[in-house]
């Protein structure tokens, strides 16, 4: 029986980094299908949320507040757009450039101190519908119409307790607004979190108004919502009873910020 030759040093080493780089191939193999795995386990709905997170940093490049100056007649109600919690009056910079760009340029937003209570806020807004009304010389009954995105809502709807101002307003159209408080505000305890509680004191005061009466009493109010709004939970809570509820498929909470879709969707619903 012919006796093998046995391995030199150097071809031990050379087995033993093969056998090495072999069980690292594998391991790598391994640890690429777990992390598709875990991937694919995320709900495309958070991964939407998470890819527009820098495209709404953009947004917060602009000043936090600008005088309410006159504007050109555009032949349309002005319209004040209202930011929501942690966001920025520029937060609307590219749905109020779509709507200049489709006739309708006499547009305001508005920019909220964070310290201030929703209350205070409403107050605030109350000033500048007003101030815009007064600042472009329109009669004594003309009215504006109110964009609002998510917590941006619930202080336009706190304006309106205020009978002299829900006569100034036509129209509000709000964007992911949790009417009715959400369950993911049980995850911090900030003053403007606590308000939006589903059983707050602001909740509870809100709920009073419903079902929605529209005109005389109240503008009309038309919600755009979506089952992929993971802010709202549930999804529903941005309906309200008596209101034009409009569904948005696949819209995250960024969406109504950032999607032309949403941008035609508020200007058809504005000249209803």
């Amino acid at each position: 029986m012919t006796e093998k030759p046995r391995k030199t040093t150097w071809q031990r080493m050379g087995d033993g980094f093969g056998a090495v780089g072999r069980e690292m191939g594998r391991a790598t193999v391994r640890a690429g299908k777990a992390a598709a795995e875990a991937w694919g386990a995320i709900d495309p709905a958070l991964l939407r949320h998470a890819a527009q997170l820098p495209l709404m940093g953009l947004t917060l490049l602009g000043p936090s507040h600008r005088p309410l100056a006159p504007l050109p007649d555009d032949g349309y109600r002005p319209i004040l757009f209202i930011h929501g919690l942690g966001g920025h009056r520029s937060n609307f910079a590219p749905m109020r450039l779509w709507f200049r760009l489709h006739g309708r340029g006499r547009t305001y937003a508005v920019g909220f101190k964070p310290e201030l209570s929703l209350d205070a806020m409403a107050a605030q807004l109350r000033a500048a519908i007003g101030e815009v009304l007064r600042t472009n010389g329109l009669p004594v009954d003309a009215q504006v119409d109110l964009v609002a995105h998510s917590m941006g809502g619930i202080i336009a709807r706190l304006a309106l307790e205020d009978v002299a101002t829900a006569r100034q307003v036509a129209h509000i159209v709000t964007l992911g607004t949790p009417h009715a408080g959400t369950q993911a505000a049980r995850f911090a305890r900030t003053p403007h979190i606590r308000d939006l509680r589903p059983d707050s004191e602001i909740m509870l005061r809100l709920a009073a108004q419903l079902p929605w009466p529209g005109p005389p009493d109240l503008p009309q109010l038309t919600s755009l919502w979506s089952h992929s709004d993971l802010l709202l939970l549930p999804a529903s809570t941005a309906q309200v009873v008596g209101a034009e509820n409009i569904e948005m498929p696949a819209f995250t909470h960024y969406s109504y910020l950032l999607d032309v879709i949403s941008a035609r969707k508020v200007y058809a619903s504005l000249r209803v």
